[in-house]
């Protein structure tokens, strides 16, 4: 029976220790550590029947490390890199959530911590994992398409409104957008290519969301919850979403509030070791069937384009004038990805299994992140390096 301790017992973390049971591997979670370490025991779930309850990771760490096989990270982004590098000395597997750092400073201080770490590490990239991008890997590392040259990405969800109407909005807490989603695009961008970004320029701006209104005001107390377009009321009745209108008891703030400085649209511009350029774009605004997540990669022999809102591969051959489509069937939430999260942090755990997501990626992943956020506040192209780097230039 596998031993999971886990550090911040969020909505994600949860469903991702709660999802590890899909393989049917025992495992049970013995320890908690979260400041609301009272009313999780409270709440007396059967999930958590067996777990022991700290409110801080120090005391789960000195109390449990020796009696754990793996830990999951869920705090919030801000605290993700310090609680990594709490379980660090521990030499435990761990299961940690994206971005693995908001700062430069974070960034480098989790590099040093896991330098030459023997106990594998999984972070949460499922777009990584997915059947569809695995099946684009396979296409690319065969050959089909050629080298890649260029590559367009794309990250239009659906969903974009939720990152102005709950915590998110708190530009301090996950270190905006291209921290909070783009980890996930460039880190498979990265993953494709097999090599290193070395320049980037980038841009960003606030143009939908974000407005006068007060900060703190949510929907359900608003005097234009029957009018205004991002209102639950007016999503149901126009968007027809939902079955009915529903004002949610958190995250339910206004996406027009003053004092929101996340960014709703963002692009850049990327150079890679080898020679490949890639361009990057995500915006929070799209809906619908204008949701896309997806990229082209473009070689001599031909062109792969996927989408995973479509479920679909498109291989168009340049030498004939040829197009294969795959499409994907089944049931895969979070694009199949998580599945295959659980999986490798179970294999981690049991049989010390190198893993497919390891922290060096989640690592690599935020420093492009960052570089973009600071080439789209500067205004200038800026060379992806680690911050030690920079000092001993």
């Amino acid at each position: 029976m596998l031993r999971v301790g886990i550090i911040g017992y969020g909505r994600r973390i949860s469903h991702m220790a709660k999802a590890l049971a899909m393989w049917d591997i025992p495992y049970h979670v013995t320890a908690v550590a979260d400041p609301r370490a009272a009313d999780l025991a409270a709440t007396k779930d059967d999930f958590l029947a067996d777990a022991r309850f700290y409110t801080t990771a120090d005391e789960l760490l000195a109390a449990e490390a020796e009696r754990l096989d793996g830990v999951m990270i869920g705090t919030r982004c801000l605290l993700h890199t310090e609680m990594a590098c709490k379980v660090a000395p521990t030499g435990l597997p761990l299961f940690l959530e994206k971005p693995v750092a908001i700062t430069f400073d974070q960034v480098q201080q989790l590099a040093d911590a896991y330098e030459n770490y023997a106990a594998p590490t999984v972070v949460s990239f499922p777009l990584r994992l997915s059947p569809v991008l695995q099946k684009v890997k396979e296409i690319v590392d065969a050959g089909q398409i050629g080298t890649v040259e260029n590559l367009v990405a794309w990250c239009n969800v659906p969903y974009g409104s939720g990152y102005f109407r709950g915590w998110h909005r708190n530009f301090d807490q996950d270190g905006g957008l291209f921290l909070q989603k783009a980890t996930h695009d460039l880190d498979y961008v990265n993953y494709l290519l097999g090599q290193k970004p070395v320049w980037i320029s980038a841009l960003n701006a606030q143009r939908v969301y974000g407005g006068d209104m007060p900060f703190d005001l949510q929907c359900k107390d608003c005097d234009l919850r029957e009018s205004c377009t991002e209102s639950p009321f007016v999503r149901f009745r126009t968007g027809f979403e939902t079955d009915v209108v529903r004002y949610p008891d958190r995250g339910g703030y206004c996406v027009f509030s003053k004092g929101i400085k996340t960014e709703d649209m963002g692009s850049c511009l990327i150079e890679y070791e080898h020679g490949p350029q890639v361009s990057y774009s995500q915006n929070f605004f799209t809906r619908y069937k204008a949701s896309q997540r997806g990229a082209r990669l473009y070689g001599y022999k031909g062109t792969i384009e996927f989408d995973w809102y479509r479920n679909e591969i498109k291989l168009y051959s340049h030498t004939s004038p040829t197009v294969d489509t795959i499409e994907f069937s089944g049931n895969m939430p979070h694009f199949g990805g998580d599945r295959e999260l659980c999986y490798d942090f179970l294999m981690a755990m049991r049989e010390r299994r190198p893993t497919r997501s390891a922290i060096d990626d989640g690592i690599l992943s935020a420093l492009t992140c960052l570089w973009a956020r600071e080439a789209a506040e500067s205004r200038q192209a800026c060379r992806v390096v680690m911050p030690k780097a920079l000092v001993a230039a």
